[in-house]
């Protein structure tokens, strides 16, 4: 690896199993766009479109299925992890700064992680689950980059060597999946009165729930995505099947790589963002959510906000 063309930086992702196009999904592959390309000429695509996309590039090895990235990282994404690794996945991450990863997951959730040169820094939901595999390796004298590839190799039952990034691969630029929701505080919202905030979160669950469909109609129409099935069942009050919001945000985000897109593409990509926030099975960290990133869509008045969660929870 050290020197081949991705010396420098990128993650090997270890998949077991050998569906390739199922596995170029989960990473959030546009697949219409799929060429077969050696290692070089991906690497020279995966650098040329690098500002607006990644690229994986994969291939079998075994019974398992091998996706490279040329300086990316999508495959130590959890929001990725979570969709491939089923029933395992082994990935191994490094960069120009010495920055490593290294992290197997089993049935979508890490159950062991850590940095190549600090190994003892674990973390997973089985953080030692990998010590009688790991821990007679020279982790403080070798190339961390040859120590993750031999853990890879014990860990899959593979032999790493260049044989891996030989012949053909099966290539595809990538719409990258939304990076996970993380709950806003309610005292991290800022712009609206207290009484509206302290009734966020002292009212009925059933209120909450209508004030979520009325602000997703209200963001929608800011946003000029009504039309969308997605938005649609929001507002009805039905939680779309998990992943589809995500599914929207990724296709609005390709149509804006491919052409110029119109401040309005634009505006509809923000307002898809923050309704992501809807599909929170906690309707005060859904409501937080909104109220925090509402403002980030054009059209959107705090004050109209603000009055409408009044009427909704305050009468």
């Amino acid at each position: 690896m050290r020197r081949s063309t991705i010396r420098d930086a990128a993650c090997l992702t270890l998949v077991r199993g050998t569906d390739l196009g199922a596995v170029a999904e989960d990473f959030g592959a546009v697949t219409a766009y799929g060429r077969p390309m050696d290692i070089d000429e991906f690497c020279e695509e995966a650098f040329a479109y690098q500002e607006k996309h990644p690229m994986i590039a994969l291939r079998p090895i075994g019974e398992w299925t091998l996706v490279v990235e040329d300086s990316g990282h999508q495959g130590v994404r959890p929001e990725v992890l979570r969709r491939v690794a089923h029933p395992e996945a082994v990935s191994l991450y490094w960069n120009e700064d010495v920055r490593t990863r290294f992290a197997r997951t089993a049935e979508g959730v890490v159950r062991t992680a850590f940095e190549a040169v600090l190994p003892e820094r674990r973390e997973g939901t089985d953080p030692d689950g990998l010590e009688r595999l790991r821990e007679d390796l020279p982790w403080s004298q070798a190339d961390p980059v040859a120590l993750m590839m031999a853990l890879a190799g014990r860990v899959t039952g593979l032999t790493p060597g260049s044989d891996w990034l030989a012949g053909e691969f099966a290539t595809y630029p990538v719409a990258p999946w939304p990076d996970d929701l993380v709950p806003v505080a309610l005292d991290e919202v800022e712009g609206y009165p207290a009484e509206l905030l302290g009734a966020v979160h002292t009212s009925a669950e059933v209120d909450r729930r209508a004030l979520v469909g009325t602000l997703t109609h209200y963001l929608a129409t800011a946003g000029d995505c009504l039309e969308l099935p997605v938005v649609q069942r929001l507002i009805a009050g039905v939680r779309p099947a998990c992943g589809e919001v995500d599914q929207t945000v990724r296709e609005l985000v390709w149509r804006g790589i491919w052409k110029a897109p119109a401040s309005s593409d634009r505006n509809r990509v923000r307002a898809m963002q923050v309704l992501r926030h809807a599909m929170q099975a906690d309707s005060r960290c859904a409501l937080t959510g909104i109220l925090a990133e509402a403002p980030r869509v054009r059209g959107v008045r705090a004050q109209e906000v603000a009055e409408l969660v009044r009427r909704a929870l305050l009468g």
